[in-house]
């Protein structure tokens, strides 16, 4: 399994914003993996410390569909929605961060592979 090597800045967001991750989609060698090789490819989002699932991002179906886009480079670029950064836990004080794992699962024709994403959420005063 792979993580991605987000900088700080990159993986911290204020809740319920928008925003895009994107990354590239590799075999165990490093090697891409253009849209036509992929056979599934699901994301998970969860909270690390609940294990809550989040915007009910279960096993879902990400081939270019539900917010993803696989190009045929391999290149993924997932549109964040607000729903995807909310706080889970009630009793984060303003300011504070919880952890987000979205874990991205995919598979083609010879093997399988995961990468997971770490995503910072900061609570904000009044969010409505």
């Amino acid at each position: 399994m792979s993580r991605a090597s987000l900088t700080q800045s990159q993986r911290r967001l204020d809740e319920q914003v928008s925003a895009s991750y994107v990354g590239t989609l590799q075999d165990q060698t490093g090697t891409d993996l253009p849209l036509a090789s992929l056979t599934t490819i699901t994301l998970t989002l969860y909270d690390l410390s609940t294990k809550n699932i989040i915007n009910s991002r279960t096993a879902q179906d990400v081939k270019n569909t539900n917010n993803v886009v696989i190009d045929s480079a391999g290149i993924l670029t997932w549109t964040l929605q607000p729903a995807d950064n909310i706080i889970v836990t009630s009793t984060k004080r303003a300011g504070a961060y919880e952890k987000h794992i979205a874990l991205f699962e995919y598979a083609w024709a010879t093997g399988a592979n995961k990468h997971e994403v770490v995503l910072e959420i900061r609570q904000l005063d009044k969010v409505s």
